[in-house]
């Protein structure tokens, strides 16, 4: 389906010190704000394909670390003829380094409903992947099993985190991401640079970066991406760009709760 191959890209969007902004002077980092719910409306070309909801919704243990449990709710515009989607993605995300723990996923069409489990076992360099159908209110498992993979990684959520968390400094990184069962890798170009972009008719700074994929994404996204985030602590992201089978999708920053600073750095 169309706009959920916009997902991992989405998800995927989504060195130097904090320029006297405070926080840690190390990378990478991210002043994590429970509560913080970020809503971005999604379009190709003039129309609205849907909304993307992202969440932090609690701290947490796993693994004897810190991690922050967050959530992208991903909701398809009414009446569009090709796509009904009512998803749910969450990832127990590493507080200091971004990587994955955990990952869940509920993605729903008309008729189906698919639930993924990943749960990370570094300690055993292992991925336990449990993977059910569920129709008409009877499940039928798909799979059941463990992957070996050889380092820490990211999932498609916890990567945007990452992403971020490191939207400051500057340098080119070939970043190991599990998405479909699958260990994969996708180029980020941390840019370093700041960028006036126009948000909602306002002029602001934000820091630039963008990529490329190294495989086909959740159905179909695929090769160069491009994301602009906040001038602030909370590295909020704005907009991104990217490919997908039907041409150029963008994604927007439509309203917030719990953004700190919101408003306050939009520059006229």
């Amino acid at each position: 389906m169309i706009f959920k191959r916009t997902t991992t890209v989405i998800i995927l969007l989504l060195s130097s010190y904090f320029l006297g902004l405070g926080g840690k002077s190390d990378f990478p980092y991210l002043n994590w704000t429970v509560g913080e719910e970020l809503t971005y409306h999604v379009k190709w070309s003039f129309i609205k394909l849907g909304e993307l909801t992202l969440t932090v919704i609690e701290p947490d243990t796993m693994h004897n670390r810190l991690v922050y449990r967050c959530r992208i709710n991903i909701d398809s515009s009414p009446g569009l003829p090709f796509i009904t989607l009512h998803d749910v993605y969450e990832s127990w995300i590493d507080a200091d380094s971004f990587y994955s723990h955990y990952f869940k996923s509920v993605e729903s069409d008309r008729s189906n409903t698919l639930l993924t489990i990943y749960d990370f076992q570094y300690d055993q360099k292992r991925v336990a992947i449990h993977i059910e159908q569920i129709k008409n209110g009877k499940g039928t498992v798909k799979a059941d099993c463990t992957v070996t993979i050889p380092e820490k990684v990211f999932d498609s959520l916890s990567l945007l985190y990452y992403a971020r968390a490191m939207a400051r400094t500057e340098g080119k990184m070939n970043v190991p991401v599990f998405v479909y069962s699958e260990f994969k890798h996708t180029d980020i170009n941390f840019t370093g640079q700041l960028q006036r972009i126009d948000l909602e008719n306002k002029k602001l700074y934000s820091y630039f970066l963008d990529g490329r994929l190294k495989f086909i994404g959740i159905a179909g996204v695929k090769e160069d991406f491009e994301g602009w985030f906040s001038y602030d602590v909370q590295n909020v992201p704005l907009k991104a760009a990217m490919k997908a089978f039907i041409g150029s999708v963008k994604i927007q920053l439509l309203h917030w709760k719990n953004w700190k600073e919101g408003l306050v750095l939009f520059k006229q």
